[in-house]
């Protein structure tokens, strides 16, 4: 299995603080496909690597999903590599999902404004580009995921909140094509 990471059979006898972070990777993902799972569940796992590194390893990711027949639950802040890997994209809020669909649907057209906001804040390919108004900042601070506000938990930041944003929490609804939104800017 090492071999299959892109490492060599060598390796197996190397201890922990001999590995670079990105073999440290290789070797983590060796691991869990020792045991040939259909599900794999991913946790930042390129969030720690640097930009080359980060490159390679999702191409092993991805090279070895086809290889494997592998299922991904992938679990990252960084959007661009979750744009990159998922086919469906669920983005949460506080402990909830607010928004799923098909990943390009998503990217081309987000229905939250959370979702919008985040989106708005990948950095763009030429910086110059983009004026920091254009970064999708919202106001206020995060409340606390222990006692959520009671309503749509998105609504003390939200630009778009309504009177029924803060008394009562939105279900997800499907919009169409598989796009389901918790938001009562679509519907009821």
């Amino acid at each position: 299995m090492l071999s299959v990471v892109g490492l060599r059979r060598d390796d197996f006898d190397r201890f922990p603080h001999e590995f670079s972070g990105g073999q440290c990777q290789r070797v983590a993902i060796a691991r869990a496909l020792i045991l040939r799972p259909k599900l794999v569940i991913f946790d930042e796992p390129v969030s720690a690597l640097d930009v080359s590194i980060r490159a390679q390893i999702l191409d092993l990711l991805l090279r070895l999903q086809g290889d494997f027949a592998l299922t991904y639950i992938f679990i990252s802040h960084d959007l661009s590599v979750v744009k990159r890997i998922c086919d469906r994209t669920a983005v949460m809020y506080l402990g909830k999902i607010i928004e799923l669909a098909d990943s390009e649907a998503l990217y081309r057209a987000p229905l939250h404004p959370y979702s919008q906001a985040l989106l708005q804040a990948i950095p763009p390919p030429d910086p110059a580009a983009r004026r920091v108004a254009d970064l999708g900042q919202l106001e206020g601070d995060v409340p606390g995921p222990i006692n959520p506000p009671q309503g749509c938990r998105f609504h003390t930041r939200c630009p778009h909140r309504m009177a029924i944003c803060s008394e009562k929490e939105p279900v997800l609804r499907d919009l169409g094509a598989g796009q389901l939104v918790a938001c009562f800017l679509h519907g009821e």
